[in-house]
């Protein structure tokens, strides 16, 4: 094949603090009273933008803001389940960019397009379905393990090694889809709403769309070399 773009899911190909309230909601039912007020006001300045908090996603700063507040860890599995019920039921608002839609329809057949999330197939692939972008890839890898996982999939999606310069990793968590997608020497994009840019990445945006131009560029360039 020509060339690899492999896209991490959440917060990558949807966006909308919904599911984040939800999960921050979920846990603040095991906190006291004052604890849980206090907690779901800082989630709501960091979603907003008022006082962010360093973290890899909205995902991981629901919990670092839960810290001092949640009786047990334990109960974080239970909270995101109930999220991902939620986000796969219709009353979810989740919004897709029109112009990512337009990209995976054009570029599809120009090179491969895949979709890697850590999220188990029951989660991952329902959304997927529901957001109508299942089909819109030549693959999709579920339960993927990032960021030790993401190796393996970029191999599996190559069907064999992976052509470090032919592939590029696109995501919103600089840990699990920048940072070792860059010690491979593959080309990065890399998503961050709140501007969370602990690093260096080929490409960087605050939303999708930032990065849509460098990506057609780099499928452009890679088509010409290897024609």
């Amino acid at each position: 094949m020509t060339g690899l773009i492999l896209f991490d899911f959440d917060g990558t190909l949807y966006r909308g603090d919904a599911p984040f309230r939800f999960y921050a909601e979920s846990i603040s039912r095991h906190m006291a009273d004052s604890d849980r007020r206090r907690y779901l006001e800082l989630v709501d300045a960091h979603l907003n933008g008022t006082a962010g908090i360093v973290a890899g996603d909205n995902w991981e700063a629901v919990v670092i803001l839960a810290n001092p507040y949640l009786p047990s860890h334990d109960l974080l599995q239970e909270a995101f389940l109930e999220t991902r019920v939620y986000m796969n039921e219709g009353d979810c608002p989740l919004e897709v960019a029109p112009d990512l839609r337009e990209f995976l329809k054009q570029y599809r057949g120009r090179v491969k397009l895949a979709c890697a999330s850590n999220s188990p197939a029951e989660a991952a692939e329902t959304l997927l379905k529901r957001l109508d972008l299942y089909d819109a890839f030549d693959q999709v890898f579920s339960s993927a393990g990032k960021p030790e996982g993401l190796l393996r999939i970029a191999e599996a999606a190559w069907d064999g090694p992976v052509v470090a310069s032919r592939t590029v990793s696109v995501g919103d968590n600089y840990k699990n889809d920048i940072e070792p997608a860059l010690a491979a020497g593959w080309a990065t994009a890399h998503i961050s709403p709140h501007g969370y840019f602990p690093g260096p990445s080929t490409a960087r945006g605050y939303t999708i769309e930032d990065v849509l131009p460098f990506l057609r560029d780099w499928v452009d360039a890679l088509q010409r070399s290897v024609e």
